[in-house]
């Protein structure tokens, strides 16, 4: 069981190469991330001149892929948005815990928000709870129990789904992961990164290698695909907020 988690990310450190930070990942129009409605988000900006992003999730949320705090993908979005968003100072606060379970996460998420003053929560999902063989039907309550408790603490929230990589997609099933994000995101009104499709498309087109074996690529994949989606993440937010 321990090893699944892990190889969701398909990405593990060793001694990180130098990186290219404008290597860019091409998003097909279908995959971009919607207008979205961050009402949260704009308050906090408008009063204070400052965005707190509060990311939570697993391993890829961590980061420890990427051989370093820096390049992980809160951090990659941090700099895009403060690169965008000059005048608003940016903070996105990594609360990533190696094997948190949306369960796990859904129940301390209040708690969260209140301690960091988060205005929008970045929650990466289901790749623990696919791995653990988590019941589909208890995945979608914590889903459900996670954004009600970021709308009622005062933030905006977007979800990611599980992580895609061709060696996990041929043993694991991620499919009811995916289908119950779409419908809590659709039901409850919430913005979604179709990740899994993204990394895949990624995958099909030769532009990431997602089961890469020698160390030091696995790092370089892992800071490129960490910034890639912080491209598409960050593009997302600072049209919402203009």
């Amino acid at each position: 069981m321990n090893r699944l988690p892990a190889a969701l990310l398909c990405l593990i450190a060793f001694t990180p190469p130098s990186w290219a930070d404008d290597a860019a990942c091409p998003i097909p129009d279908e995959l971009a991330i919607g207008d979205i409605a961050l009402p949260n988000s704009r308050a906090e900006i408008a009063a204070d001149r400052r965005l707190i992003v509060l990311a939570v999730g697993g391993s890829s949320t961590v980061g420890g892929a990427a051989g370093g705090r820096a390049f992980t993908l809160p951090a990659r979005l941090q700099g895009r948005l403060q690169a965008a968003l000059p005048g608003i100072g940016i903070d996105v606060v990594n609360r990533g815990v190696a094997g948190a379970s949306t369960r796990q996460v859904a129940t301390n998420l209040a708690a969260t928000i209140k301690a960091t003053g988060a205005r929008l929560v970045l929650w990466g999902v289901g790749g623990v709870d696919a791995a653990s063989r988590e019941d589909a039907g208890s995945f979608t309550d914590s889903l459900q129990t996670g954004i009600e408790a970021a709308r009622v603490s005062g933030a905006d929230i977007l979800l990611m789904d599980p992580q895609y990589a061709p060696s996990i997609a041929r043993i694991l099933d991620l499919t009811p992961y995916r289908d119950a994000v779409q419908g809590v995101a659709d039901a409850a009104g919430v913005a979604r990164l179709r990740r899994y499709d993204l990394m895949q498309s990624w995958s099909d087109e030769g532009v990431l290698d997602l089961d890469v074996s020698a160390g030091s690529d696995r790092v370089a994949v892992a800071r490129r695909l960490y910034d890639c989606l912080a491209t598409v993440l960050a593009d997302a937010i600072v049209e919402s907020l203009r």
